[in-house]
């Protein structure tokens, strides 16, 4: 179309720390309207704030994993707007002097390839109540739950090119901040939103056209569909010779629709929070952060597809969550190696937890007890199938349960008796020489009856696996 999107995104995570960054309140989801609130938080007269440590110390660790720069010394500002749901008529946040700056995050694009995206800062600001537009024929109703939970809010530079780009970089934001354990990353459930700021210019064009803002986009596959369509609106409008409107867009689903005129700076009237000081960090403090990390998901990915050969199916499978890199260690801890491990935490566990859904971290079984389970297969003293859908759930049903005793206790053990196995194998060759004949002309299609032949002998207990390895043996 001659036309390209320039793409940044304004992501924002809310801190799973024990109270509001501001104020001592629980912080909770899916409790009851207004449970989890304070006079700091309703915003009464005379009440003063008071900064949580622990929000502090997760904008700074995402900081160190988006390579930022920390600042030594920052303040809060005062961001002024009136609205229902912001009581004070203010918000406490950072626009002068923000934690991070100036850091840079490696997406990975479904092509394999991988492209810088520039992070220009990482602030902490508080969250807002919630309006509720649907709860009441004639009003909106407020709940102020939300109101002052800590938020960090991550904004990128300029950098993103493709609904596909700005996908992969909202997904491997949302993966870090969940290794990370400082927001579990629920687009669902608002604790992760995402704004967009998305202009269109002529191939070749150094300089940036007219920014629009797209809200309310509450999942990665909201954000691919509203660039596609705000892309196209964009471009229809400049080929018509019309101007693009500086202003503010939300996502119905389908189509962008207008908000409002899009803000300036001066609108909101910043200045400096003169109820908070300036907050100053030490290089011992900032170190001792630096030296908790864990190992970044890029890192383990690297490590994974490298070191222990997975591919990236596998690998992009397993780093999805922290619970899951947590489990594929424990069961690599059991001797396990890497690729059966793989295929157990992708296949049948995987299975499992979408059939019920629930998270990794839910998985009631001990990587301990289930290495026990993949050791019978491994050994061939069970087959894959029976340990996947007999002993398997089975053990889902008694985590502590013995594999070795529920393999015995519903007769799944193989037979080892390679004298009666290779005996079966001639009787069900000499059963059928014309086959026998048209699989030695080529078509080895054929290998899968004879094994089905030998298995219904030996009445399911035959190591299929053996079974056909014995019998390539003998028709080559």
């Amino acid at each position: 179309m001659g036309y390209e999107m320039v793409v940044g995104l304004e992501v924002h995570a809310q801190l799973q720390t024990e109270a509001k960054v501001f104020a001592p309140e629980a912080v909770t989801f899916g409790a009851p309207p207004n449970q989890f609130v304070s006079w700091i938080s309703l915003g009464y007269p005379g009440t003063l704030p008071v900064v949580n440590r622990a929000c502090i110390e997760a904008v700074v660790r995402l900081g160190l994993a988006l390579r930022c720069t920390i600042a030594k010394e920052f303040f809060f500002s005062r961001k002024n707007y009136f609205y229902p749901d912001l009581p004070k008529g203010y918000q406490i946040t950072q626009e002068a002097a923000p934690i991070a700056y100036g850091g840079e995050v490696w997406i990975r694009l479904p092509d394999g390839s991988r492209r810088r995206v520039g992070i220009e800062r990482l602030q902490l600001e508080e969250d807002t109540g919630k309006s509720l537009h649907d709860q009441d024929p004639f009003d909106t109703l407020l709940d102020f739950n939300r109101a002052g939970i800590g938020l960090v809010e991550i904004v990128s530079a300029p950098d993103l090119r493709t609904p596909q780009e700005a996908m992969a970089y909202l997904s491997h934001l949302r993966r870090l901040v969940r290794f990370l354990g400082i927001c579990d990353g629920n687009m669902e459930e608002g604790s992760l939103r995402c704004d967009a700021n998305i202009s269109v210019r002529p191939v070749g064009q150094e300089s940036l056209g007219t920014r629009v803002e797209i809200k309310n986009l509450n999942s990665i596959t909201a954000l691919g569909k509203a660039l596609e369509y705000e892309f196209q609106r964009q471009v229809a409008l400049l080929e018509a010779g019309q101007e693009v409107k500086r202003e503010t867009r939300t996502w119905d689903g389908s189509q962008t629709l207008p908000l409002r005129e899009k803000e300036t700076a001066e609108d909101y009237r910043y200045f400096p929070e003169p109820d908070l000081p300036p907050i100053r960090i030490s290089e011992a403090w900032l170190q001792n952060l630096r030296a908790s990390l864990p190992e970044l998901p890029e890192e383990l990915f690297d490590r994974l597809t490298e070191a222990y050969g997975l591919s990236v199916e596998e690998a992009t499978l397993i780093t999805e969550d922290r619970p899951y890199v947590e489990y594929f260690q424990g069961l690599l801890g059991e001797g396990i190696s890497p690729k059966v491990a793989a295929v157990w935490l992708n296949g049948p566990i995987r299975a499992y937890l979408n059939a019920q859904a629930l998270e990794m971290s839910a998985f009631p079984v001990p990587p301990a007890r289930l290495a026990r389970l993949i050791d019978l297969v491994e050994r061939r003293l069970v087959s894959f199938t029976m340990a996947r859908e007999v002993l398997f759930p089975a053990l889902i049903h008694d985590p502590q349960a013995d594999p070795l005793a529920l393999a015995q206790e519903k007769d799944l053990i193989l037979l080892q008796d390679h004298a009666t196995l290779e005996r079966w194998i001639g009787e069900v060759l000499a059963e059928n020489p014309d086959k026998v004949e048209t699989y030695r002309k080529g078509k080895k299609g054929l290998l899968g009856f004879f094994v089905g032949q030998v298995m219904r002998r030996s009445g399911g207990k035959a190591d299929p696996q053996e079974v056909q390895r014995l019998l390539t043996e003998k028709l080559s």
